[in-house]
């Protein structure tokens, strides 16, 4: 696992043509670090961030995702003040669940207002088995070149 940096750090324009390509090198940079397990569920939760990120503010933001185990830990800062906010949602409606999603996906968020807008923070929790994963493909890697 030399030479992998442990941390994705992106300056973005979000532009919906783009969120394939950024849901594409998540992927690929979870499963280098050995969180395959989460992947799913990480990409999941920082595509509607930033999908309300392109609605809400313009578009432009920073994304930070770093596992600090036990946990992926996920920041979304964008340059407006406004704190998003849970709203009733008729049946049949097409948008208006993301904060919702969020909630049920992560173990942990929060909005912190910012000297330059709000962070929108939040935590996935890696379950042992990946943590072992990780430790096992290392010391496979090891044995293999001894």
């Amino acid at each position: 696992m030399a030479g992998i940096e442990r941390e994705l750090r992106l300056s973005l324009t979000v532009r919906p043509e783009e969120l394939r390509h950024i849901r594409r090198d998540l992927v690929t940079r979870l499963d280098s670090w050995g969180y395959e397990a989460v992947s799913d569920t990480a990409v999941l939760v920082v595509i509607e961030l930033l999908t309300n990120v392109y609605q809400h503010a313009g578009g432009r933001c920073d994304l930070l995702v770093v596992p600090v185990e036990p946990r992926l830990l996920i920041t979304v800062s964008d340059a407006v003040w406004a704190v998003p906010a849970r709203r009733e949602v008729p049946a049949g409606a097409e948008d208006g669940r993301g904060l919702v999603l969020i909630d049920e996906l992560t173990e942990h968020w929060e909005t912190v207002l910012t000297a330059s807008g709000k962070a929108i923070r939040c935590s996935i929790y890696l379950p042992p088995a990946v943590k072992t994963m990780t430790a096992t493909a290392t010391t496979s890697t090891s044995s293999a070149k001894g």
